[in-house]
């Protein structure tokens, strides 16, 4: 069994597992092979934008979830292995059965007011997040939680159910917030104000412009694992990642979905100053149904022959120049280590789409070239983002018009488009979101009928009961073999149905300028940590260990 494969039944072994203790306190590498640690880092600057308001609840998508994580910590977290580590909880286990955890916090531990973080804290925060306002707020965990008390320095929870990815949902994505700040905040992805940024976290806010997508943290010197290794970070805006940092303005680049020609890419492998980092792409944009609207997106035919109809590879041609793949139909990434094999391709088939088309009624019956329903034509609308290239839906506008769907795009900033997205105000809508490479069980958050979310990346009015089903026994499930087997099952059934049509996935590539840092590293599945923002490493300055 391969590393990987390794990690991820331990995941799974959760509710198997007869013994209770998970780690012990702090770092458990042997002393004698950590690496030296490098020489601390005055400032990092890196690309910002406006991802919301940073605050343990006020951020939007991943990227401002990292920056509040900055800020706020977790009980746990990961390095660059993808593994927990301890974090605020110095060491941690659990019962038998997986209902009941326990994690020792940390002692001498303060918020960035002076105020020292205590167990009422943790209880608190969890609390907040599953009963009190938190829980509306749509940046908070879902949490199966039974109970939470403390005993001592020991936070314990009780779930309803077992969770074979407890660690990471929860332990590692639930901030520790401060009661002595947040139990008066009714409304907390509204509340605004210097004391929304008070954590335990390695970092204070230094300055803001959300408007600009500026951002400046400072280290924060008493952190319970020391003095961060980078002392200052800066998040510029810089649209064009490269050419801000061809030009000095930002000191790493990483890439994504922009279209970047692969003699700039040798421009910068060539030029001494900069390093650079590749690894497997765990982002992807999609083609989005909302099946709630009802007929032909409720139509699994309809689904198939737009599939059919468009060129994935095409685009992984023209867009992204062969840096990456087109995305696996299942919705994991296509290194996962449980990504099923034999998944449907749908290579482009004009004829095969248009047969379908026909055969559910959706005919040219004019001969103007563009199909009708009920004699009316038939113009699909689809909604993207201004965040990600406009060739994109182009392309599919371009593609469709091939088997006589007339496309109209319409483009909307980002706020709007994923406020859309999370609301189901589309019927057609190109998504950009990543965490394809993190635990399978994202499949039953993203297509579970049975999961209530606010998620831009949810897959809209889609329901199956035998997808339900799945979904729900693999969450629970104590052999680690049979939950890989159910999750693949989970992944041909979307394969086959479609409420979401995953396009394209860009590999990772970040350059960086060597001479400010040059111990960059991808953290597997982290969608907490965009790849190269792991704040461990920040923290630390190491890969591995505290």
């Amino acid at each position: 069994m391969d590393g990987a494969r390794k990690r991820y039944v331990a995941l799974a072994a959760v509710v198997l597992t007869a013994t209770t203790v998970l780690s012990a306190c702090g770092d458990t590498t042997p002393k004698e092979s950590q690496p030296a640690k490098p020489a601390r880092v005055e400032r990092l600057r890196l690309a910002g934008g406006d991802f919301g308001y940073p605050s343990a609840f006020g951020y939007a998508r991943g990227p401002g979830r990292i920056q509040a994580g900055y800020m706020f910590d977790t009980l746990l977290w990961e390095d660059s292995t993808g593994k927990p580590i301890p974090w605020l909880a110095s060491a941690w286990q659990h019962s038998d059965d997986g209902l009941e955890w326990r994690f020792t916090l940390r002692e001498g531990v303060r918020w960035h007011d002076g105020q020292p973080f205590t167990p009422e804290d943790a209880v608190f925060s969890f609390e907040y997040i599953t009963s009190g306002p938190g829980a509306t707020s749509g940046n908070a965990p879902t949490v199966n939680l039974e109970s939470v008390r403390s005993e001592g320095n020991v936070l314990v929870l009780r779930l309803n159910q077992a969770s074979a990815v407890f660690e990471e949902s929860v332990a590692m994505s639930a901030f520790m917030i401060p009661m002595h700040i947040w139990g008066e905040v009714a409304d907390p992805a509204r509340f605004r104000d210097p004391r929304a940024f008070i954590g335990t976290g390695p970092y204070k806010m230094s300055s803001l412009d959300e408007a600009a997508g500026a951002y400046a943290y400072d280290a924060n010197e008493d952190h319970f694992l020391g003095p961060p290794h980078v002392k200052r970070l800066e998040f510029v805006p810089a649209p064009n990642e490269l050419l801000s940092l061809q030009r000095g303005d930002i000191d790493a680049a990483e890439l994504s979905e922009e279209p970047v020609p692969p003699e700039q890419l040798r421009a910068f492998e060539a030029d001494p100053r900069f390093g650079k980092l590749e690894g497997p792409g765990d982002w992807n944009l999609a083609l989005h149904f909302n099946l709630a609207k009802g007929f032909p997106y409720s139509s699994k035919e309809f689904r198939q022959a737009v599939a059919y109809a468009i060129d994935r590879q095409d685009m992984v041609h023209r867009l992204l120049f062969d840096r990456g793949a087109p995305t696996p139909t299942g919705g994991l990434a296509a290194d996962h280590e449980v990504a099923a094999s034999g998944l449907p391709t749908y290579a482009r088939d004009v004829a095969r789409a248009r047969a379908m088309l026909d055969a559910i009624g959706i005919r040219d019956t004019d001969g103007d070239g563009f199909r009708e329903i009920d004699g009316r034509k038939f113009t699909q609308e689809v909604q993207a983002s201004n965040r990600f290239t406009p060739q994109s839906p182009e392309l599919v506008k371009e593609y469709l018009r091939d088997i006589g769907i007339d496309v109209e795009v319409r483009i909307l900033d980002r706020a709007s488009a994923d406020d859309n997205a999370a609301t189901g105000n589309y019927t057609m809508a190109l998504v950009g979101y990543g965490g394809l490479g993190s635990d399978g069980d994202a499949l039953r958050n993203r297509f579970s009928s049975q999961v209530r979310s606010r998620s831009f990346s949810r897959a809209q009015g889609y329901v199956n009961p035998t997808f339900d089903d799945i979904a729900a026994r693999q969450l629970v499930t104590p052999d680690p073999d049979e939950r890989v087997r159910l999750l693949q099952q989970m992944q041909r059934i979307v394969a086959d149905d479609l409420p979401i049509l995953p396009l394209y996935s860009p590999n990772r590539m970040l350059f960086f300028v060597k001479s400010v840092s040059d111990t960059w590293y991808y953290t597997p599945g982290c969608s907490a940590c965009r790849g190269t923002r792991n704040k461990h490493l920040y923290v630390t300055g190491k890969t591995t260990g505290l």
